[in-house]
């Protein structure tokens, strides 16, 4: 006699289906998790080139700061930490994708990939002086990964987040979602949005529908370190109105009046890029605590540069930006104290349930 294996035995479909299946209530396509894939190939090679050829970049701004008496201590450690922040950047909005965050592909393509190309040109262009040759190689990954993204829209796609989507919004399909993890009905019957159980006899009662889930109160750290975030913005945005055309001077006369709004343009663009995580934060996304967690300690690595420069242009300018750094800080740690990790962990037991 031949044994009949277990309705909720899961099959094994090696990595590749158990990758295409992490984390995620219905799996992945195949299109997108290759497309993914070599989205992180051309980040960590865009990586590798900025690293690559910062040698000669340093040698390149020192010559024209130089020139136009422009400060150039600590500058490398600048250049080092703008490339990580970037690629720190690039990486938590992937992984955002890959989990199913429909808003990330748009905060992707919009910000990363149509204004970030923008800002990018300019320094290829510049590239183009000292490493003509990674400067090619940079234009054409840059072109791969345009193409990449917009594959990141193909109908396949498409269907996946609307299906998550679906999944999310219907508690009883998120239930019954996945196909193993469902929960059979009462004396095996199947119920709404669940896969059929070819041993539930025939006749039983339904599975009542899920209760929806119950999100926790959020605790006076997160509120608290919420609001210093927001204190904090807030505080960046008037240090740049009130001080960036005198920080810039030097600059604007190397490379032409319209460099300050192209710089006002990136911290209207990072602003709103912070103003969405902190919201993110602010419902209990893990994911979104840990970019900020990231930036936050890629921002505390040049620290000492940023708040030396900051006092040689002004002291109350340099008192501001340590101010800044010191509430950023305390933020970030009132997001690991105990009582925010239990509310995270419990706002993601309950939309997992």
């Amino acid at each position: 006699m031949t044994p009949l294996s277990s309705p909720d035995a899961t099959p094994s479909g090696g990595f590749v289906q158990t990758a295409a299946a992490y984390g995620a209530a219905a799996p992945r396509p195949g299109l997108l998790m290759l497309v993914l894939l070599l989205i992180a190939t051309c980040i960590v090679v865009l990586t590798a080139i900025d690293l690559a050829t910062m040698s000669a970049q340093v040698a390149y701004l020192s010559s024209s700061a130089e020139k136009a008496n422009l400060p150039v201590d600590n500058l490398r450690a600048n250049q080092l930490n703008t490339s990580l922040f970037i690629t720190a950047f690039m990486a938590g909005m992937l992984a955002l994708i890959t989990f199913g965050r429909n808003w990330a592909r748009w905060v992707w393509l919009i910000m990363c990939m149509l204004v970030g190309l923008l800002v990018a040109l300019g320094t290829v262009v510049m590239m183009f002086v000292y490493a003509p040759g990674a400067a090619m190689v940079k234009c054409v990954v840059y072109l791969v990964l345009f193409v990449l993204s917009c594959m990141l829209f193909a109908p396949s796609c498409n269907a996946w987040f609307r299906q998550l989507k679906e999944i999310r919004n219907n508690p009883r399909l998120r239930k019954g979602a996945g196909g193993a993890s469902a929960a059979p009905g009462m004396y095996g019957a199947t119920a709404p949005g669940q896969p059929h159980d070819p041993y539930a006899p025939p006749g039983a009662m339904a599975a009542a529908p899920a209760e929806p889930a119950v999100i926790p109160a959020r605790p006076r750290t997160i509120s608290l370190a919420l609001a210093l975030l927001v204190l904090n913005l807030l505080i960046g945005i008037g240090v740049n109105i009130r001080y960036l055309p005198e920080a810039m001077a030097g600059l604007s006369a190397l490379l032409g009046e319209g460099i300050i709004n192209v710089v006002y343009g990136v911290v209207a663009v990072i602003t709103i890029l912070m103003g969405v995580l902190f919201y993110f934060i602010w419902h209990g996304s893990n994911v979104a605590r840990w970019i900020w967690t990231a930036i936050a300690a890629l921002s505390l690595l040049s620290t000492y540069s940023v708040v030396k420069i900051a006092f040689a242009n002004s002291t109350q300018y340099g008192v501001l930006i340590s101010v800044s750094q010191l509430i950023a800080l305390s933020a970030t740690i009132l997001l690991f104290v105990p009582a925010s990790n239990a509310w995270i962990r419990q706002v993601t037991l309950a939309r997992n349930v």
